[in-house]
């Protein structure tokens, strides 16, 4: 054998070490805790890699995410709606009262009215109104404040509650407002007997005070 062949056998020997892996070391007996015995919220990987382990997560953990951000935000806003009420406003000599808009039907110009006999004094008669007969309140003299005086801008408010209707007649329409439910105080305590029972209480809505009636007993023509 020559030398040429003695060196090519020994760098192929060499190569042969240098890709062979190192066997790992073997790691003497411990006394220490049984990691057999881990949860599997905390045992490693079945790959050993630790970084795996660091960055795991429990699955039945459930994390926000944007929709149900929003669901929530929209879930606070409707139920702070509900708790908004809207009222019709409207002027009454010097005062501003207001109807719950959900008892309000529409809003008409004043018509022909007929007389009614032997009614109380705040019935100023009945209309027609598509066919079905409707009476109209003085709302003034119902609310023992005097006679309304009949201009180009007065109305009738045809308002039902159950089963009991009629049209109001007030002076002028103002708007339509919306008020919390926290804003409405009850009536005056210096109230009582059929001025109490007329009223739901009083509103604050921009700085105005707004006197609310209770429908239910205006229209009520029991309550005299």
């Amino acid at each position: 054998m020559d030398i040429a062949e003695i060196r090519k056998k020994a760098r192929g020997a060499k190569r042969q070490e240098v890709s062979a892996p190192p066997e790992p070391p073997t790691m003497p007996a411990t006394s220490g805790p049984d990691m057999s015995a881990a949860t599997p919220e905390t045992a490693a990987p079945a790959d050993g890699n630790p970084l795996d382990a660091l960055f795991s997560f429990r699955s039945d953990v459930a994390l926000a995410t944007e929709e149900s951000y929003l669901q929530t935000l929209r879930a606070s806003d409707e139920e702070r709606i509900e708790e908004q009420q809207e009222w019709l406003t409207f002027s009454l000599g010097k005062e501003e009262y207001a109807l719950d808009i959900a008892c309000v039907s529409e809003i008409i110009k004043l018509r022909e009215i007929t007389d009614l006999p032997r009614v109380p004094e705040f019935i100023l008669g009945i209309i027609s109104l598509r066919g079905i007969i409707i009476p109209v309140f003085d709302l003034l003299r119902r609310l023992k404040l005097g006679a309304a005086d009949v201009t180009s801008s007065s109305r009738i408010i045809v308002c039902q509650y159950g089963e009991l209707s009629a049209g109001l007649m007030v002076d002028s329409i103002s708007q339509v407002v919306r008020m919390d439910a926290r804003s409405i105080e009850p009536p005056p305590s210096v109230l009582t007997g059929l001025d109490r029972d007329l009223l739901e209480g009083v509103g604050r809505h921009q700085g105005r005070l707004l006197i609310l009636l209770n429908l239910q007993n205006v229209l009520n023509v029991q309550l005299i």
